[in-house]
């Protein structure tokens, strides 16, 4: 098991203790067992949209080009 405390960022030991976690962290990660409802693909909620509609959807177009215009025009100045 790595010490806790981090070594210094400019000493020769800094980049075995990161070795040496990552590779502690990876064995804790992959060792951890999956629970039964869980273990099945096909079940469970799954998170995210679900078409790329959802994701940007065409209503936003019409804002993202006033958006644009104004920022084109921000040089300008009113004049009454």
């Amino acid at each position: 098991m790595t010490t806790k405390k981090r070594p210094p960022a400019d000493s020769p030991e800094l980049e075995q203790w990161l070795l040496e976690r990552a590779r502690e962290r990876a064995e804790k990660l992959f060792s951890t067992e999956i629970p039964e409802e869980l273990a099945d693909v096909d079940s469970g909620l799954m998170a995210g949209p679900r078409s790329w509609d959802e994701l940007m959807p065409e209503k936003t177009n019409v804002e993202d080009i006033a958006i644009d215009k104004a920022h084109q025009r921000k040089h300008l100045k009113s004049v009454k």
